[in-house]
């Protein structure tokens, strides 16, 4: 067949297995989903009405444009609308990224065990990846990661800011320095999936723009529609009007992005949310404390436990497996003592709470 050289050199298919594909493997469903860091406090009742309302409306194309819903996100964070672009997902926005800035042999640089889509993507369009490895703390090595950068003459680093595995979070004062000294040409992509749970004091503000900054935002976590597909990225217009050239036009379907509309402005129920959320990490630490085990400190819909080592963190995460609660283990030492486990209800924490209490 008549392939890339790039397709025919890639071994992989995916970048990690999702909970479906992992229930099929096992033969049977999950009792508690604490493993895929999704929102599982429901849906806003304004995005849910736009489902109920214009469910008929999925016949129809949506706005190629998504003006709607960039007018509106561009407004609360102090920019014009050319300084939003939306995808689907982060997902589609890492592999739009992606083949914007990487050509077959050009370096991109991510922490050892961060989010693996980045190197999907960048593996996709030929580029090379060099990892930097995670602080003992779980913190990401932003010196190491611009050392990197800089030796490498990389033209994309990418940075989970706050961090997916670890939940740590890096302020405003080092992510500038990151900025200020990137090699030229180079580009921070600057994931902040999970910056609604942030102290927004500890987060660079909203209208805040550089040549070399992109910022990938979703609605997938605190907004409660991760299979809607909707995210967005904020930059300069100049970087912007650059991927419209390549930018999936349609990708985003016309329900979702009237239900991400709906979403955004819904403040009450992403405050219910961040809420709920906090009060389950308070939960979490309290459980860590009666395993004796410590917590990183996070600011994610999420907890990263630290079981010491890479040997009893397996053999707990194998336990939960095997009562249907689904975790992320984290492999990539320094992490590999770490398990991730997503904030639930009150009825999943307590499921947790009692498995991981047994004897």
């Amino acid at each position: 067949m008549g392939f890339t050289r790039v397709l025919a050199g890639l071994d992989i298919t995916q970048p990690f297995l999702g909970p479906w594909e992992l229930e099929r493997r096992r033969g049977r469903p999950f009792k508690a989903r604490l493993g895929a860091n999704e929102c599982l406090f429901g849906v806003s009742p304004a995005a849910l009405r736009v489902l109920s309302s214009r469910g008929a409306e999925i016949a129809l194309y949506s706005d190629p444009v998504n003006k709607a819903l960039r007018d509106s996100i561009a407004g609360a964070c102090g920019l014009s609308r050319d300084c939003v672009v939306i995808a689907e997902g982060i997902e589609g926005l890492l592999g739009l990224f992606a083949r914007a800035f990487i050509d077959p042999g050009d370096v991109a640089v991510n922490s050892r065990g961060g989010y693996p889509s980045f190197d999907y993507y960048v593996r996709g369009c030929g580029g090379r990846l060099v990892h930097q490895p995670y602080l003992q703390s779980g913190h990401n090595d932003i010196d190491g990661l611009l050392d990197a950068a800089r030796r490498h003459d990389a033209k994309l680093l990418y940075l989970a800011n706050p961090d997916n595995p670890t939940g740590t979070l890096a302020g405003p004062t080092e992510i500038k320095r990151l900025l200020d000294g990137l090699p030229a040409g180079c580009v921070l992509l600057l994931d902040e999936a999970y910056v609604e749970f942030a102290d927004p004091s500890a987060v660079l503000p909203t209208n805040e723009t550089r040549s070399n900054l992109i910022r990938l935002r979703t609605f997938s976590k605190a907004y409660g529609l991760a299979g809607a597909r909707v995210g967005y990225a904020l930059a300069e217009p100049g970087l912007l009007a650059q991927v419209e050239r390549i930018r999936h036009h349609f990708g985003v379907s016309k329900l979702s992005q009237e239900m991400a509309h709906a979403a955004f402005e819904d403040r009450d129920f992403l405050g219910r949310v961040v809420a709920e959320t906090a009060k389950g990490i308070e939960d979490y630490k309290a459980l860590a404390a009666r395993l004796g085990v410590t917590t990183l400190p996070g600011s994610g819909n999420f907890v990263a436990f630290d079981f010491g080592d890479a040997r009893t963190a397996k053999a707990v995460a194998t336990r939960l497996d095997a009562h249907d609660i689904l975790v992320r283990h984290v492999v990539e030492p320094p992490l590999d003592r770490l398990i991730r486990i997503t904030v639930g209800p009150q009825e999943a924490r307590a499921y947790l709470t009692e498995i991981l209490l047994k004897a």
